[in-house]
């Protein structure tokens, strides 16, 4: 029975392991595709942020929002299996409603696109910054105060990737504005790829090693 537990123990983590790889790729490419059809429509990176894709091209706002509500639909299957993770070190009960409403509030990005639904889309987008901001810099908190066996190079990128985002905002109408944004998502994703990895597939020796407060 232990092992049978094991098992489908290892196939939901590798699941979830899965869906954030698939994830991120179809995000990176529908959102690439966007950004070369956007272009053709006159896009000019260095001044428009991602939402603003839709605005001038049909095929650029069908493949960004496509590309916001999967990412954001998969990275819940890829965060769920985690919550086994931070229950172990007694965590789980912030760990959960952040992502949710992380996962959600993305999903909403896409769905209320920036062209139709202007008020409601910078309503949900600042809830989704402030929660992927929240949950970030939660599990990066974990992994450095009850992880040891995880490289510091995993919060690292957390916490950089947070400085991104509020630079990102604190300077959004003098400068970098559209270039700050892509590298502030880009770290988020790759920090939830990376512990997802290594959380998820690491070994069981590993996995039951709880560090108590």
């Amino acid at each position: 029975m232990p092992e049978l537990n094991h098992k489908v123990s290892r196939i939901f983590n590798v699941t979830g392991f899965v869906f954030s790889v698939l994830g991120a790729i179809l995000f990176l490419f529908l959102v690439g595709l966007a950004h070369y059809y956007a272009h053709e429509a006159g896009f000019i990176l260095k001044d428009w942020e991602l939402s603003e894709l839709v605005l001038d091209s049909n095929k650029a706002k069908i493949l960004f929002n496509s590309g916001i509500i999967l990412y954001g639909s998969f990275l819940f299957i890829a965060l769920i299996p985690m919550v086994k993770y931070f229950r172990e070190k007694n965590k789980h009960k912030i760990f959960i409603p952040l992502a949710i409403i992380t996962c959600i509030s993305l999903i909403g990005v896409g769905a209320f696109s920036e062209d139709q639904f202007p008020t409601f889309h910078y309503i949900v987008a600042l809830i989704f910054y402030l929660f992927v901001g929240s949950l970030t810099v939660y599990s990066s908190t974990i992994l450095v105060k009850y992880d040891r066996s995880i490289s510091i190079v995993y919060p690292i990128i957390g916490y950089t990737s947070i400085f991104m985002l509020i630079f990102n905002v604190a300077t959004r109408w003098f400068f970098g504005q559209a270039y700050t944004q892509r590298i502030a998502i880009c770290l988020i994703m790759l920090f939830f790829l990376l512990i997802s990895g290594k959380i998820l597939l690491k070994k069981e020796d590993l996995q039951n090693n709880k560090i108590q407060k």
